[in-house]
């Protein structure tokens, strides 16, 4: 009796066991029937790596779905077909489309579906039977292995265009423009401005102005002489003169004055002199040579009202009136 009822235990023990796991099957079925699904179509053009039967399907990263059949578009053999079942909480909207990317480094591709944006009407939503489609872009790794020949190609000719850089022709061509920039270079070294040359310019400038002064007073005083002889109209003619003449003499002031700054100019434009060039220095030549004719022509004016005042300022001879002795 004990053996018969500690087999009859087992059995029962089996039994349950049995039971539980028909059970639980029969639950996991129904947990997945219960389950509601969108279907959509993904269009892909070109191959599609790594992507079969049953890879998943993501959206901004979660699992939603998978892949349910791979196919070839029956209107395009270019185009490849991926329908997916995706969870129908999933917010595939109109505007969203899917992209092939890699699943590490196992050589497998997931389909991950991006939002399209808010405000936009669900996929699912609009009129019409049959799945709806959403566009399938290529990942970066998949464009570059598709345009891999002609990467290759274009690094292949940058290769060659260095290697004609790179020539020996082209190095001494470049050796010999490095020679001439170092030529000039030492040229223009060697033709930088001497400061005590100008400032020997600046002298003569000084002295020019100078020059200038002692006309100019001598002109003064030839027009008090001629205002001492000269009838009432040439006396008024005379002042006319005379006030020009001491417009030219403040003029001449002041240059006399900008000629004593030149001690000072030169200090503080040392560095602008060091960069002048010999045409520079030519134009400043010819300056002090202007000046000099200006003083000569002066001085031709000062001996002509010495010589002759009246006819200098009159021009032709008038009656000439004879004064009492």
């Amino acid at each position: 009796m004990e053996n018969k009822a500690h087999y009859a235990l087992i059995g029962f023990f089996v039994l349950m066991s049995f039971l539980a796991v028909i059970a639980f099957i029969l639950w996991l079925s129904n947990a997945q029937l219960d389950q509601q699904f969108d279907e959509y179509e993904v269009s892909f053009t070109g191959p599609v790596r790594g992507l079969s039967q049953g890879s998943e399907v993501r959206f901004n990263g979660l699992k939603v779905g998978e892949v349910a059949k791979l196919g070839l578009d029956p209107e395009d053999a270019n185009n490849v077909i991926a329908s997916i079942q995706v969870d129908e909480q999933t917010p595939v909207d109109t505007k969203s489309y899917a992209r092939l990317e890699p699943l590490g480094l196992t050589g497998l591709s997931y389909i991950q579906i991006f939002s399209g944006g808010e405000g936009f009407p669900l996929l699912k939503d609009l009129p019409g039977r049959g799945p709806k489609r959403i566009e399938g872009q290529m990942s970066q790794i998949e464009t570059f292995l598709d345009d891999g020949g002609s990467v290759i190609e274009s690094a292949a000719n940058a290769l060659n265009r260095v290697n004609a850089v790179l020539s020996p022709d082209a190095v001494a061509d470049f050796h010999g423009i490095l020679k001439n920039i170092e030529f000039i270079t030492a040229n223009i070294d060697s033709s930088k401005l001497d400061i005590g040359e100008f400032n020997m310019m600046i002298i003569s400038i000084r002295k020019a102005a100078d020059a200038l002064a002692l006309t100019a007073d001598s002109l003064t005083q030839t027009s008090d002489t001629i205002n001492t002889i000269a009838n009432n109209d040439v006396r008024a003619l005379l002042t006319k003169a005379e006030g020009s003449l001491r417009t030219i003499d403040g003029a001449v002031a002041s240059f006399d004055t900008l000629a004593g700054n030149g001690d000072e100019l030169v200090t503080d434009a040392r560095d602008a002199i060091n960069r002048l060039s010999n045409s520079g220095l030519t134009d400043l030549e010819e300056t002090v040579d202007t000046i000099r004719r200006l003083v000569s022509t002066f001085s031709r004016i000062a001996d002509s009202l010495e010589q002759n005042p009246a006819q200098f300022i009159v021009g032709t001879e008038r009656e000439t009136v004879e004064l009492p002795q």
